[in-house]
């Protein structure tokens, strides 16, 4: 899937600033989604609720959200690469890859070992809606802590 969203090109100040606003307020996003920050890799990870979440969404919200009493579902991760400013995102759906494990185990499907490989490899990369949806929340968070 190719990323078509914005680029973001963002000072480390600016990077700093984000990941304070995700480490300082439980519901940082205002919006019915979560971000945190994970300091150890430097990124912030984006979770889905049934309040917020992409379109055309067909997992559970099984996944518990650090720092908080509720369930969610990981979307995916932005990183900020300081030499260059450029801010990267990554999609990557832990609850498309427990689906399709769910089916496989239960034999719901009909795929062969090497199959659902495959499907779970293409699954967890989600769709542009699941993309598009992480670079609105990042925005979203840009704007809140950053007045963009």
């Amino acid at each position: 899937m190719s990323d078509t969203g914005p680029v973001w090109n963002l000072t480390f100040e600016q990077w700093q600033r984000l990941a304070a606003r995700a480490e300082a307020t439980p519901d940082a996003l205002e919006d019915g989604a979560f971000v945190r920050f994970d300091s150890p890799a430097g990124e912030l990870h984006f979770y889905a609720t049934p309040l917020r979440k992409p379109a055309g969404w067909p997992y559970p919200f099984l996944e518990p959200i650090p720092g908080v009493r509720q369930n969610g579902a990981f979307v995916g991760r932005a990183w900020h690469e300081p030499d260059t400013g450029f801010v990267h995102f990554e999609v990557f759906l832990y609850a498309a890859a427990q689906a399709l494990r769910a089916d496989y185990e239960s034999d719901v499907s009909d795929l062969d070992y090497v199959t659902y490989e495959q499907a779970v490899d293409q699954a967890v990369r989600g769709t542009q809606s699941d993309l598009a949806w992480l670079h609105q929340e990042f925005g979203r968070l840009a704007s809140l802590a950053l007045g963009f």
